[in-house]
């Protein structure tokens, strides 16, 4: 059972706002993010272990040594969104749940993979390996916070990042970002819709200039899997259809998640099927300005990607993120380690999956993704009301405890 001080220590970590916000002195994505890192490293380093904080941007602890195997997190979180029964940053628990934004994506893992590896040193046991946990601020929204560290930190040639779903992910599909400009048509004052491009839009609005004001809501969902939620974006794009080109245009080509309606319908064997969510609209110095996220598979590259929508849009296209496919082989020690912790505390015989969401497990040279959802889970990361379930967390810690004990002990 977890204990009464790794249940407030998570409450604690999870009550931290950690949304990324403007830049101030030594706090480049804000108070927030600063904040959790500060608690985070303060933490690691009360259990022991060597604490280092990377000029704000990310910092890392570390136990033991020999090799370094890194344990990849990110303390920044979304945007809250609408739609919560409960305070996103209130921890509040009910029912067996732990409600907050973060639960699950992604404190609630770096908190469980922790606490697995406090439960090692605390039976006496001594690492083979250094065991290093990297905290990223910038996750979400850049990763920037990577890109800092790899200028001066040393990069583990092995590990794992708990940032996504079980049994484990050996496949990450391409990501690619793209801004897709028109220029405002005559009848429109503004469109707004969307926070960030990974997360599929609920509310809409567009101001017309006769005085009309048309708002459509709808569902939030990792961009990832836009298929589950209900883009409010697209929605109002249909009700302007037969209004402005722009928006026919966009909503033609993006209605459908799979990319067929543009030409995107891409799949290979490896991976499965390319998928994309128009996540945002703004108006901006006369323009309208959409992002686009679209998640590729791996035999495929991102400038395939920007050719077929630059062919197929007559709006202007420009790439503005990216992160390149990820794949492990499935026989790989690695691989087969994770999966043999997991598989002997649910007592299943799964096999490594494939996501369209991005981990920090690409920054290594060797990485795959570890949980923390389990397969029947509808916790919603990225949605109103996530929250993590106590008794998968228990078992969380128990899978990382097994799999970091056969890895690094």
């Amino acid at each position: 059972m977890i204990s009464e001080s790794e249940k407030t220590r998570l409450k604690e970590i999870l009550r931290i706002d950690s949304v990324q916000a403007p830049a101030e002195n030594g706090k480049p994505f804000g108070p927030g993010a600063h904040d959790c890192l500060i608690y985070a490293l303060d933490m690691m380093k009360k259990s022991g272990l060597t604490v280092k904080n990377v000029d704000g941007y990310c910092g890392w602890g570390e136990v033991g040594s020999g090799d370094l195997f890194g344990i990849l997190c990110h303390l920044d979180v979304v945007p809250v969104g609408k739609g919560w029964h409960y305070p996103p940053f209130g921890a509040t628990e009910e029912d067996g749940r732990i409600y907050a934004r973060g639960a699950l994506d992604d404190k609630g893992p770096f908190m469980a993979a922790f606490f697995a590896l406090e439960r090692l040193l605390s039976e006496g046991l001594s690492p083979k390996k250094r065991i290093r946990f990297i905290l990223g601020c910038n996750e979400e929204s850049g990763w920037a916070c990577m890109d800092r560290y790899k200028t001066t930190e040393e990069m583990p040639s092995l590990g794992f990042s708990p940032d996504a779903d079980f049994p484990v992910i050996n496949c990450e599909k391409g990501i690619v970002y793209h801004s897709i400009t028109y220029p405002l048509p005559e009848g429109l004052i503004s469109i707004q819709a969307g926070e960030r491009a990974n997360m599929v839009p609920d509310e809409a609005t567009a101001v017309l200039s006769d005085g009309t004001v048309l708002t459509e809501k709808g569902v939030s969902a990792h961009g990832s899997t836009p298929q589950k939620g209900d883009n409010a974006l697209l929605k109002l794009l249909k009700k302007l259809v037969n209004k402005f080109d722009f928006a026919k245009e966009a909503y033609d080509a993006f209605s459908d998640p799979t990319g067929k309606n543009i030409g995107l319908d891409l799949t290979d064997e490896i991976s499965g099927d390319l998928t994309h969510n128009l996540g945002t609209a703004r108006t901006e110095n006369g323009k309208v300005v959409f992002e686009l996220d679209v998640r590729h598979p791996v035999t495929y590259r991102k400038e395939q990607i920007t050719a077929i929508l630059t062919e197929k849009l007559t709006g202007a296209v420009k790439e503005t993120f990216f992160h390149l496919p990820l794949y492990v082989p499935e026989d790989h020690p690695l691989v087969r380690a994770l999966l043999k912790a997991y598989n002997e505390v649910t007592g299943q015989n799964a096999k490594p999956i494939v996501i369209g969401g991005g981990t920090y497990a690409r920054v290594l040279p060797c990485g795959v993704a570890f949980g923390p959802c389990f397969p029947e889970s509808s916790a919603g990361i990225h949605c109103p009301d996530e929250y993590l379930d106590v008794s998968d967390f228990e078992k969380t810690i128990d899978i990382y405890y097994r799999a970091i004990k056969s890895l690094c002990f």
